[in-house]
């Protein structure tokens, strides 16, 4: 099983604004896991790419540099990082690089933990495929 943790050099306060610069974060990552850091090397989907940067991203995050080819890759991963580091981002270029969009059939089961995540992930997972 894959893991990556970001976990904050100072964990003393609440942060406003955006997330913290990968120069103030400790790295966890297991063997073999490497930090990728372009979308283009991921081997992600050309369409899916169009969808991410429309979306306004640029370069990965610290944990989707981390996360995003394991799981793409089939590897359980466990993925712990700050509020506001792209891990909804992550999950939702993850599913829509896996998921088989000429199936017909159900091909997706995504248990989301809070009533936030529930209501803000279809429309991040939307934009990345519309676009």
């Amino acid at each position: 099983m894959a893991a990556a943790t970001v976990v904050p050099a100072n964990r003393t306060g609440r942060r406003s604004g955006p997330g913290p610069s990968d120069d103030n974060i400790e790295f966890e990552t297991s063997a073999g896991v490497e930090a990728i850091t372009s979308f283009d090397q991921m081997g992600i989907r050309d369409d899916l790419l169009r969808g991410i940067y429309a979306y306004g991203f640029e370069k990965p995050s610290a944990i989707q540099q981390r996360a995003v080819l394991p799981i793409i890759k089939g590897r359980d991963v466990i993925a712990q990082a700050q509020s506001g580091t792209g891990k909804t981002s992550m999950i939702a270029l993850t599913v829509c690089q896996m998921v088989d969009t000429s199936s017909r059939e159900c091909v997706l089961k995504l248990l989301l933990p809070f009533m936030f995540l529930f209501a803000l992930f279809p429309s991040v997972l939307f934009y990345f495929v519309e676009v």
